[in-house]
């Protein structure tokens, strides 16, 4: 049975639900205030609650939930919706032993918020070629000089584009009034479209997308941190000449008379079914791992005695199994089968198993003498 590929690095998979929910609500906040009113007037200042200080509060309520550890995002809302499949449940589970949830969550919720920024961007555009759009805006308390100055600071960042700057004859010709009784078409309403796009494509995408490449690096210096990342330089088979001189765990033959069995590789236990030793009950069976339900982890995490822990030979250890042994004690025992029976290990298994268990206190590899390696290490 070949050696699967080196799996100890937990990625940065897009989670899809949560992505989705950011483009549709983009798409349909960018759809409604870009419809305006019956007249086509699209109020500037709406505009700029949509684009940039929503933007701009989502990303300090995101980046105080990735400091504080838990706190609150679209990423951590959507994640505890039922509509994620056995391997991403699987995968969040994983990120939190590893202690570098809060990275990936906020890793999925900037994706989320760059989602909702391009289907935006993409409403917008949509909205410019097939209709009327005319930019106003209205105040009670602002006039065209004292909005000008915020316009101009949020315009900084491209005074280099001075078509998109926000000009005082500009806020002038645009300013509307529900006192007035004559809407007076103009081709100047438009031309905000240029600044509105900027806002769009500084503040939303490239703010967004910056953050992104800097929440995925640190979401892979902390899992390379991780118990696991050590575990794999040590247990991945290394070049001949150091195996040569490489020193194992002795391997155990005989289990206690009572000891729990804990079925981490959700193997069929009717393989196990002549080894009388061994209670198979359902009572002394636990399930713990990847695959176990939450009360099921839970129940085997709390036990105090020895158990044997089944695991599948050719997967190499991973650093869940590694955190899960740390509080307990007993025996590893791998497993190889074919059909409905077990058949002897590979040799670079058992060693490989061997290294692991000499990495952890109070555990052990269990083997039957029959289901030894013809080449023994």
């Amino acid at each position: 049975m070949p050696l699967k590929h080196n799996p100890q690095n937990i990625d940065l998979q897009v989670a899809w639900p949560i992505v989705l929910a950011g483009a549709t609500l983009g798409a349909v906040l960018a759809w409604g205030v870009l419809s305006g009113d019956q007249q086509g007037r699209v109020n500037l200042l709406y505009l700029l609650l949509v684009y940039l200080f929503f933007p701009l509060a989502s990303l300090v309520v995101s980046t105080l939930s990735l400091i504080s550890g838990r706190g609150f995002n679209l990423a951590r809302l959507v994640a505890g919706l039922p509509v994620w499949s056995n391997q991403k449940r699987m995968l969040l589970r994983k990120a939190r032993q590893l202690q570098v949830e809060k990275f990936w969550l906020f890793f999925q919720s900037q994706l989320a918020a760059l989602a909702f920024s391009l289907t935006s961007l993409l409403v917008f555009f949509i909205l410019l070629l097939a209709t009327d759009i005319n930019f106003v805006w209205r105040s009670t308390l602002l006039s065209a000089s004292d909005l000008q100055p915020l316009l101009k600071s949020i315009a900084t960042p491209w005074l280099f584009w001075p078509q998109a700057q926000p000009s005082i004859e500009l806020l002038q010709a645009t300013q509307d009034s529900r006192m007035q009784t004559v809407y007076l078409q103009g081709a100047n309403h438009a031309d905000w479209w240029r600044f509105i796009l900027a806002v769009q494509l500084f503040y939303c995408v490239f703010l967004r997308s910056c953050l992104l490449a800097v929440t995925a690096w640190l979401f892979r210096a902390n899992v390379s941190k991780d118990f696991e990342q050590k575990l794999a330089a040590k247990t991945w088979p290394q070049p001949n000449h150091d195996q040569l001189h490489q020193q194992y765990q002795p391997v155990a033959s005989v289990l206690p008379t009572e000891i729990a069995v804990n079925n981490w590789a959700k193997a069929d236990l009717n393989l196990l079914a002549g080894f009388q030793q061994l209670d198979l009950s359902t009572d002394n069976v636990l399930n713990a791992g990847p695959l176990a339900t939450e009360a099921e982890q839970g129940a085997a995490e709390a036990l105090q005695a020895e158990q044997v822990v089944l695991v599948k030979s050719w997967e190499p250890p991973m650093g869940e199994l590694a955190d899960f042994l740390q509080n307990g004690k007993g025996y590893i025992w791998p497993l190889d089968w074919q059909g409905s029976s077990l058949v002897p290990l590979r040799a670079e298994h058992l060693q490989e198993w061997q290294r692991f268990a000499d990495s952890l206190a109070g555990w052990q590899v269990y083997m039957p003498v029959g289901f030894m390696p013809q080449e023994s290490p």
